[in-house]
């Protein structure tokens, strides 16, 4: 649905967007990912038609975004980290007026406007003016806002910030099913919220992609942690043939005499670790499949 090619933005003489090319699918959530000051914002920003690209281009199914921008801007629905808000309005008039805007039929926006307060859980304060608001339930009128027309791309920037836990886990919910139909991008510091509900990850670093994989092939490798009653001098002999590519010390693992170590593999086959150990005397505490947290590979992706 969504297809990045070639994307370059400048200011000045400073590229924030760096010739960056990538595809989003419907029925798939996508998470950016990146350090501040990385190009997430401007990505978003030239992806909704807030900025002009210096150079590349943007497609939305058959249409190119620079040639046809109000045909794709019908269909797309932006939640920047600011939340657009007046805060004269009551959030019943902001809602009307946000479906005037985007073109909701006469007859649907009885039926969108309530949907919109009961998604987003703004029933209690429906009829308070918006300066009135917290901060969360701010956040939960603009969402409603975006959402109101029925998008089918769905552009999202830290769209839980501010909201308690409760509120955050149904927002996540609501993102996961929303996601099931609509090509949605969500951009968020939380990794923990790209773990819950994302199925692909673009990690941005100065402009520049430096990931874009499923996030489940993202945590993979081929690397087994265990932990042994022996010095690394009487395991790496265990590991010298094939499919295994060595042994390092892993001392996150060491626990009450025992040492941790990872086994590196060409491919992941924790039945050879296993076998390699059985034939050996050594006390085995722990083998299992060595998956990295994302946490780790966000800060070697992005670290300078």
């Amino acid at each position: 649905m969504l297809r990045v090619e070639n994307l370059t933005r400048k200011f000045q003489d400073k590229v924030a967007v760096n010739n960056i090319s990538f595809s989003v699918k419907p029925g798939v959530i996508t998470g950016l990912l990146g350090p501040n000051g990385a190009g997430k914002t401007t990505t978003m920003r030239l992806l909704t038609g807030y900025l002009e690209p210096s150079s590349g281009s943007i497609y939305y199914g058959n249409h190119a975004f620079l040639e046809d921008p109000i045909v794709v801007q019908e269909k797309l629905g932006y939640l920047p980290e600011s939340a657009p808000l007046y805060p004269e309005m009551l959030i019943s008039e902001y809602l009307n007026y946000m479906a005037d805007i985007r073109g909701v039929a006469k007859e649907d926006k009885p039926s969108r406007i309530d949907k919109m307060v009961e998604i987003c859980e703004l029933s209690s304060h429906y009829t308070t003016p918006i300066s009135f608001l917290s901060k969360g339930f701010k956040q939960r009128v603009a969402l409603a806002g975006t959402l109101i027309h029925d998008p089918e791309i769905i552009i999202l920037d830290e769209p839980t910030s501010g909201l308690d836990p409760n509120q955050i886990s149904h927002i996540r919910a609501l993102i996961r099913s929303l996601g099931k139909e609509k090509t949605l991008i969500l951009s968020t510091h939380i990794l923990q919220e790209v773990e819950d509900i994302c199925d692909e990850v673009i990690i941005i670093n100065a402009g520049n992609i430096v990931a874009n994989s499923s996030v489940k092939n993202l945590h993979s490798g081929h690397s087994v942690s265990i932990q042994v009653s022996a010095e690394l001098n009487q395991v790496k002999p265990l590991f010298t043939a094939q499919p295994f590519l060595g042994v390092e010390e892993f001392p996150e693992a060491n626990d009450a005499g025992f040492k941790g170590y990872l086994v590196q593999m060409t491919e992941l086959k924790p039945e050879s670790v296993f076998a390699a150990l059985a034939k050996s005397n050594l006390q085995v505490r722990e083998l299992k499949v060595f998956k990295r947290s994302l946490e780790s590979i966000f800060e070697e992706l992005t670290r300078k």
